[in-house]
């Protein structure tokens, strides 16, 4: 069966798992037409492996474009009903792709994807590109799916219940977002969780090793805590116990952080080495004691479900010490494959930090079951089989 893929901009920084989604359907024999609503950043674009992607993803233009427009009128004078339901469709979920020429982005995407063969959409998140494609298969009477991450579930949700009802299956990446799904009153025989993928040959079991040399790697993001990951720190050096903290990443709070490391006098351990690219995380990894990420849960609802370095960490052999909210444990399982503090608690934190760095055979313990918990449920065969089943299921059985 033939698959449109609708992704928010392909390919992306911090979105290896979305390149990682892709290979893994691919592999798993899914024929895939790649869109995005937005083109890759120029310093991603020129990045080495990813021209033949680029090369095989049809962009979104602006719905006010002559390209998007004709497209509209293409639609209308082929199927006046089908243009009919795409719109109603687009209009009663209300959200960005209801506002003005937004509309005209889903009768191209629907004119493409009928020109292709596909045979099912399916929105890389449930946010406005579950309603683009939620309108563009009612213009084409295809069936359609989503895939639930984090903000598109609890912070940006628009008409989610709706969207839930129309899609032939919902997936999400977490144990902890299937429930929440299922919570809301949906027929829960919709809803599945498939996890994100990790190149295990790329992140290959690698002996930890300097356990005072501690390494964080992701946006500088209010729900990544860093706050009270420094005050732990801070601890740590108060008691007179040596540690390097090299973060990578960039984000609107690198001031913020950047003004806590100088107040909490930690200039000489804590290091910010800027945005880093994926294909550099194995290398930023190698040597590294442990990984640690602080991630809160914030007023609105947004956090994290499971962050794909924490996985990459795992697979490396890299020992993982973060808090106890939403899908992490699924991954970091306390005691067995990492430690995990109590979100928003630095004292707790620090205690686990102090544990691993102090363990070794603790730290071998947690490399060697965070690398066996990756291989036998996060690798990317695995996870691109789970979600390429449920689109054959969806073939079969025209659920939904």
């Amino acid at each position: 069966m033939k698959v449109a893929y609708v992704a928010n901009r392909f390919p992306r920084w911090g979105g290896g798992w979305v390149l990682n989604e892709v290979r893994g359907l691919t592999q798993a024999g899914v024929d895939l037409d790649l869109y995005s609503f937005k083109a890759p950043l120029p310093d991603v674009a020129g990045l080495a492996g990813l021209a033949p992607w680029i090369g095989r993803t049809t962009y979104v233009p602006r719905g006010s474009s002559f390209e998007a427009l004709v497209s509209g009128a293409a639609c209308l004078l082929r199927s006046p009903a089908g243009f009919v339901r795409g719109l109603r469709t687009a209009l009663k979920l209300g959200g960005r792709m209801a506002r003005g020429a937004h509309l005209m982005e889903v009768f191209f995407l629907a004119r493409r994807i009928r020109r292709s063969g596909a045979r099912h959409i399916h929105a890389q998140h449930g946010d406005y590109l579950a309603d683009a494609a939620m309108a563009a298969a009612a213009c084409l009477g295809l069936p359609f799916s989503f895939t639930g991450h984090a903000n598109d579930l609890y912070t940006n949700p628009g008409r989610l219940r709706e969207k839930i009802r129309a899609a032939t299956f919902v997936a999400t990446c977490t144990g902890f977002n299937e429930r929440y799904i299922k919570g809301l009153g949906v027929d829960p025989g919709k809803v599945r969780r498939v996890y994100h993928g990790v190149d295990l040959e790329r992140f290959a079991f690698g002996k930890a090793a300097q356990p005072d040399q501690l390494v964080c790697i992701t946006r500088l993001k209010e729900k990544k805590g860093f706050p009270y990951l420094l005050d732990a720190l801070a601890s740590l050096k108060s008691q007179g116990r040596p540690f390097q903290l090299r973060i990578y990443g960039e984000g609107d709070q690198r001031a913020a952080i950047e003004a806590r490391i100088v107040e909490l006098g930690l200039a000489d351990e804590v290091s910010l080495m800027g945005a880093i690219s994926h294909d550099r995380i194995p290398a930023a990894l190698a040597g590294s004691g442990t990984f640690v990420l602080a991630c809160v849960v914030l007023a609105n609802q947004d956090r994290d479900g499971i962050p794909n370095t924490i996985l990459e960490s795992l697979a490396s052999g890299v020992p993982v010490v973060s808090t106890d909210i939403s899908g992490i444990p699924e991954a970091v399982r306390d005691g067995e494959s990492g430690l995990l503090a109590p979100e928003r608690d630095a004292a707790a934190l620090a205690k686990a930090l102090a544990r691993m760095m102090s363990d070794g055979a603790l730290r071998e313990r947690c490399a060697r079951t965070g690398r066996r918990v990756v291989e036998e449920s996060f690798s990317i065969p695995a996870t691109g089989r789970a979600l390429a089943a449920l689109f054959s299921e969806s073939a079969a059985t025209g659920r939904g």
